[in-house]
């Protein structure tokens, strides 16, 4: 509008910033200025001096009271935690104190219980040694003695493999007679003990490992056999089911049998290595004499009934 303002009264335009201060003159007829005029001032500097607001001055606004009640709050609160955190601290110290002491305690524990098995240990040994020496003192006592042996015969009825565990157990082994002499032994041991009966009774010979391969419980070859022969029957029989050897109480004569099944009324027999030393050095004179030829030994006394 200005510029259009401009070109009607034919103004030069001004340079600058803003529009350029515009005045209006109405003239009258003869030239004369009449009536009021119109002055046109510059916008921006105008509105520059009507919108000049006042700033307002800065002033320090002081803490409103519940500010510092918060402030105190958290404080308070803080000082509650460090209080609990040190409560807990002891605490865990006290635990740990216990916690080594229960660990200390722990280990000796361990240590008592080592030495007590230790102890424990030495007294099995020891309960070990003692059943073997009853036993052997009962086999020789009670039995019948070789030059180096004892044969006692015990009435159980048991498998192979459980009768060989419990000669073990009394500190012998199943009977293992190793010649004649000792097959004579053991044959009128048992007819003596047992007749006018016939009963078979387990002797430590097999031959598990091979057919036909008989061995001794501790691994030798036998190399003495008595088995029973007629014109009916011929022993071993048995094949591969019958591979341990049992022996008859009314002739001593061997029959190969099987090695689970337990034999009727099963007896076994002990021998011993060797003799206590009491017996080595006084059995002639002993209140029981022990026979030393199978001939003129008394009946054996009857175990296990």
């Amino acid at each position: 509008m200005l510029k259009h303002l401009q070109e009607v009264l034919q103004l030069p335009e001004v340079e600058g910033q803003g529009s350029p201060e515009v005045t209006l003159t109405e003239l009258g007829p003869d030239g004369s200025k009449e009536g009021g005029h119109v002055e046109v001032e510059d916008g921006a500097q105008g509105r520059e001096e009507k919108a000049a607001p006042m700033q307002p001055a800065m002033t320090t606004v002081p803490p409103q009271p519940e500010e510092e009640d918060g402030l105190s709050y958290i404080f308070l609160r803080l000082a509650s935690l460090d209080t609990a955190v040190h409560r807990l601290n002891v605490q865990f110290h006290a635990m740990d104190v216990r916690m080594a002491q229960f660990s200390q305690g722990l280990t000796q524990l361990r240590t008592c219980l080592a030495e007590a098995q230790e102890v424990l240990s030495a007294l099995n040994q020891t309960s070990t040694r003692n059943q073997h020496d009853i036993g052997r003192m009962e086999g020789c006592l009670r039995g019948r003695r070789t030059q180096t042996k004892c044969f006692l015969i015990f009435k159980e009825f048991e498998g192979y493999d459980q009768a060989h565990t419990l000669c073990q157990t009394r500190g012998g082994n199943l009977a293992m007679p190793a010649d004649a002499t000792e097959l004579g032994v053991l044959r009128r041991y048992l007819y003596d003990a047992f007749q006018p009966s016939n009963w078979p009774c387990w002797v430590g010979i097999h031959d598990r490992r091979a057919e036909g391969l008989w061995l001794f419980e501790n691994g030798q070859r036998v190399s003495v056999f008595d088995w029973y022969k007629d014109h009916l029957v011929s022993q071993p029989n048995g094949g591969m089911r019958e591979n341990c050897i049992s022996l008859s109480s009314d002739d001593g004569k061997w029959w190969d049998s099987d090695c689970a099944q337990p034999q009727e009324k099963y007896l076994w027999l002990l021998p011993l290595p060797s003799q206590p030393e009491s017996l080595a050095s006084g059995s002639q004179e002993a209140e029981h004499p022990l026979p030393l030829t199978p001939i003129s030994s008394p009946p054996a006394p009857q175990l296990g009934q």
